[in-house]
């Protein structure tokens, strides 16, 4: 029992000295960018409870593809089409083209003249669509072989497989009065149930074939192999209130469906007419399908707003409808939440009730100007709410995982612990099932040790 004891303190010891360690090296390198880079590259983080297949992907990585295929390049408006009687190949030969493509593509070198960055984003995802439509398992298992390099452990990636299609049955429902009755005919209708399955067919596919791009199945040990990734499915929130419904049914039934699919998403910007207007209508929906699919998780882009994009009575209750009307269990972006109503009542109900905030701070800083002291992650944490780092998009942003570190620590002055804890948390609230979120916690918990265990005496 002696032994036990003394085994058991001289781990204690071990432990809380590679912890002093490794908080010292931090102090000394946390002002320089390049010793950061290497320090959170090499460091085992949670992963990313934010991402966006489509904006993840890097333009260069699409451009290749389409090279590749029979797409029809349009170099007036930079977008790409499919079609059997074209080929990009030229763009592997005329540099020149190539990057004006990716900075199209991309936010690359971009210069605000007659479009913002937001407006420069936003379009992006209209001119390379087709090819992240037909090529889902080559970008995911490209993103996937970039998050291993970063040593993360986990991805929840949303995705529409079905190409949103769900939105195309808005006339099934036309004229129903309440959701109750717009539900019953989407579930009659034997097409809307196929598309269902379509979808659930296509995530599946989606997971199985990059698996098998990566060769996971001769070498589970291949890059990117090791990585535990899920989907959410993903409403547009700017369409008409029938398209808006049928798709969220279609995202709540997959999400019920299959163990692929983790939760449901709402994306597009937040910031528009479109999008404004029939905000707390949509948030309804949300509560009428939660009732109708308990069981399904929901995290929900709100408050991805600043004062200077919208008049002042829509930064008043977004990041709040979104929990209590849309029952969002995590929220994504959550950057006006000093402008919502009571908001001090607000963070500590999401302190109390452990609803964690999906903060991106590129994307914050390229898209809303919200930047530095600005920011709210500070606000966050000093109120004990749960947060998680994520890339929002990746590729479109030129970042990664493990620059969101770095800049944490440069602009918002984090400590190594805060960190530590910020990346446990991207396993802590993922959507898993408890069995898998256990095993992957015990994971991270390992790597990390070792990881500060190399720290020792540095």
């Amino acid at each position: 029992m002696k032994k036990k004891i003394l085994a058991l303190l001289l781990f204690c010891l071990m432990h809380f000295s590679a912890q002093a360690d490794v908080d010292h090296y931090f102090s000394t390198i946390k002002q320089d960018p390049n010793a950061l880079y290497a320090f959170f590259n090499a460091m085992p983080k949670g992963g990313e409870l934010h991402y966006h297949l489509a904006g993840g992907a890097y333009p260069e990585v699409m451009l290749d593809l389409a090279a590749a295929q029979p797409y029809c390049l349009n170099d007036s408006n930079m977008t790409v089409t499919r079609n059997k009687q074209c080929t990009a190949a030229a763009l592997s030969t005329n540099d020149a083209l190539y990057e004006r493509y990716v900075q199209a593509w991309s936010l690359k070198n971009f210069a605000a003249t007659n479009e913002t960055a937001e407006e420069h984003f936003f379009a992006s995802f209209y001119k390379f669509k087709p090819v992240v439509s037909n090529n889902e398992a080559a970008l995911l298992a490209d993103v996937l072989k970039r998050a291993d390099a970063q040593n993360e452990q986990y991805m929840e990636i949303l995705v529409t497989p079905d190409n949103a299609q769900s939105a195309s049955f808005a006339p099934i429902i036309k004229g129903k009065k309440t959701n109750q009755e717009k539900l019953a005919a989407l579930e009659k209708s034997k097409a809307f149930n196929d598309n269902i399955q379509y979808t659930l067919t296509q995530g599946r596919n989606s997971l199985a074939q990059s698996r098998v791009l990566l060769g996971c199945d001769k070498n589970p040990k291949a890059e990117g192999c090791g990585v535990t990734v899920r989907f959410q499915y993903y409403i547009l929130r700017q369409l008409p209130s029938d398209a808006f419904f049928a798709m969220a049914v279609n995202a709540f039934s997959v999400a019920q469906g299959s163990p692929d699919f983790v939760g449901i998403n709402l994306v597009q910007q937040e910031d528009v007419p479109s999008a404004l207007k029939p905000y707390k209508k949509q948030m309804q929906v949300l509560d009428f399908l939660h009732q109708r699919y308990p069981s399904v998780h929901i995290s929900l882009h709100a408050g991805e707003l600043s004062p200077t994009a919208v008049a002042p009575e829509n930064l008043r209750f977004h990041i709040h409808d979104a929990i209590t009307l849309g029952h969002a269990e995590r929220i994504g972006h959550g950057v006006d939440i000093a402008y919502e109503d009571n908001a001090e009542a607000l963070v500590q109900m999401m302190a109390q009730k452990r609803i964690a905030v999906e903060v991106n701070l590129t994307s914050n800083d390229w898209l809303l100007n919200v930047k530095g002291a600005a920011h709210p992650l500070q606000y966050y944490l000093a109120h004990q709410v749960p947060v998680v780092l994520s890339t929002d998009d990746e590729g479109l942003l030129r970042t990664n995982l493990t620059q969101e570190y770095v800049r944490a620590t440069l602009e918002q002055q984090l400590e190594y612990q805060q960190l530590k804890t910020i990346t446990q948390n991207a396993i802590q609230y993922s959507f898993l099932p408890l069995d898998e979120k256990a095993r992957l916690q015990q994971q991270l918990k390992d790597k990390l040790t070792q990881f500060e265990a190399g720290y020792a005496d540095k």
